[in-house]
């Protein structure tokens, strides 16, 4: 009976140790002074969301990370196909790619698809990535979980084939804990349950 409960016991701790988090990987406000300085053009002749940001300004913000924030960031966005038309078009596969000011790459985010809704539509503007993958330095190895991002749109313009518009960014993952730090804790509760005997 005390092996069972001991089993019971260390397979609660280590599921309690690998218990993910959810957490802000990375986010930013609208770093553009206006609408002269978009961040997205949207092509509705080419079906192409195209962007990026290449000016100063931006701080790249890393609450959820231990890594620093990184101030004066660009980044690029591969061009990604609309599916289907506005004011609600779904998006192809894509990749985000953040830099730092001295043009180190720092991370990159991948999408299998996506959600566009139109500046010029009914409610908020927002592009919507899924099946998000984070990768790169400021992760700092960890494993990610349940990834997602948005862009907020705003100062939208049209243009003779679309609009163009500035953003704020936000992302979001579940932060499993590494599988040491599980080993560890579960060691620990096997040694406590032992000291008890």
């Amino acid at each position: 009976m005390a092996r069972v409960f001991a089993a019971a016991a260390l397979t609660s701790i280590v599921a309690l140790a690998g218990a993910a988090q959810g957490a802000t990987i990375v986010t930013f406000a609208d770093p553009s002074m206006g609408p002269s300085t978009p961040l997205f053009d949207v092509n509705t002749t080419t079906n192409q969301l195209t962007g990026g940001w290449s000016g100063s300004g931006m701080l790249l913000e890393t609450p959820g990370l231990a890594a620093p924030d990184v101030p004066n960031a660009t980044f690029t966005i591969s061009a990604v196909t609309l599916l289907t038309p506005l004011p609600f078009a779904t998006l192809g596969p894509g990749q985000l790619d953040f830099y730092d000011s001295a043009n180190v790459l720092q991370l990159t985010i991948t999408f299998n698809g996506g959600l566009l809704t139109s500046s010029f539509g009914f409610g908020a503007s927002e592009f919507q990535g899924n099946n998000v993958t984070f990768s790169g330095p400021l992760l700092g190895g960890a494993i990610l979980a349940d990834e997602a991002f948005a862009f907020s749109f705003a100062n939208p313009v049209a243009t003779p084939t679309g609009y163009q518009a500035t953003a704020s960014f936000t992302s979001s993952a579940t932060i499993i804990p590494a599988p040491g730090a599980a080993a560890i804790l579960g060691l620990g509760g096997l040694a406590a349950i032992r000291r008890r005997r």
